[in-house]
């Protein structure tokens, strides 16, 4: 079985497999700036098997924290510090007031779900699923969803979506996700057709177009090998929802803040019947 796949530009297809990697990867995970359109992202990615235990959320995370921790011990003591702060006393955390204002009581999908803790604290209004491709995390998430009539399906994200029917749910929530995926155009399509006439989709990335980025260079803390694979700015982001034929819900200037390390969008997927040209 291969262990590793080879990847054309996510956003236009277009193979860059000539073209010189840029400084951010490494010889075994490089990443590449699109010929065609400017995309950033991974060329060489895991294939999905190994994101189930090798490279599953819950071990690539601890890794990555301590490979910060050794490059830069005083500048991540200080992060984790301000990071304690901001929790204690600034709540920052958009995801559930976004959930609040845009999606509808109904079934609510979180892909991505780790051990369920997005959908163990959904409103009582949405019946909690999720997609987990992590062999440890999955149960776990499962037995929190099933107690409010959802469940979580244990499988990588593409082939979990494809198990659900169409025009099934009223939210779907791509939450620190979509910088994972292999097939980010492919599995927004699959959101699309799951969710129902008006749902909508919230979804939380890395800013690669961010101000830290640019200063930090190859340090910036949006890269982390090898699971994530692209790297969004706020045009390539609004871009490939919109090819999938979503509305672009909410995306304001506090959404995308420059100074800010991640974003956020709310797209909506519009009426079939008023809609034709959507999820061609």
């Amino acid at each position: 079985m291969r262990n590793v796949i080879h990847r054309t530009c996510p956003y236009c297809g277009q193979d860059n497999t000539d073209s010189i990697p840029t400084d951010f990867g490494n010889r075994d995970w490089p990443i590449k700036t699109c010929n065609a359109c400017g995309f950033v992202y991974m060329e060489i990615a895991p294939v999905y098997e190994r994101l189930s235990e090798e490279f599953s959320w819950e071990k690539t995370s601890v890794a990555e924290t301590n490979r910060r921790i050794s490059q830069e011990p005083i500048k991540q003591f200080i992060s984790k510090q301000l990071k304690a702060f901001r929790r204690r006393w600034i709540r920052r955390n958009k995801l559930p007031w976004l959930i609040r204002h845009y999606v509808v009581p109904g079934n609510v999908l979180d892909v991505g779900c780790a051990g369920g803790g997005v959908i163990n604290n959904l409103d009582q209004i949405y019946i909690p699923h999720g997609i987990e491709i992590s062999q440890a995390l999955a149960p776990r998430a499962h037995e929190q969803a099933k107690l409010r009539g959802g469940y979580v399906v244990h499988d990588n994200a593409l082939s979990g979506l494809r198990k659900f029917p169409a025009d099934y749910f009223s939210g779907v929530l791509l939450s620190s996700f979509l910088e994972h995926e292999i097939n980010p155009m492919v599995l927004l399509k699959e959101v699309y057709r799951t969710l129902v006439p008006f749902g909508r989709c919230i979804v939380k990335v890395p800013n690669f177009a961010s101000i830290n980025r640019v200063l930090r260079g190859k340090r910036w803390c949006g890269f982390r090998l090898p699971d994530h694979v692209n790297y969004f700015t706020p045009a390539s982001l609004v871009g490939m929802c919109r090819k999938v034929g979503f509305h672009i819900e909410r995306f304001t200037i506090t959404d995308r803040l420059p100074t800010s390390d991640s974003m956020w969008i709310v797209v909506q997927k519009p009426n079939p019947a008023v809609n034709t040209d959507a999820a061609r």
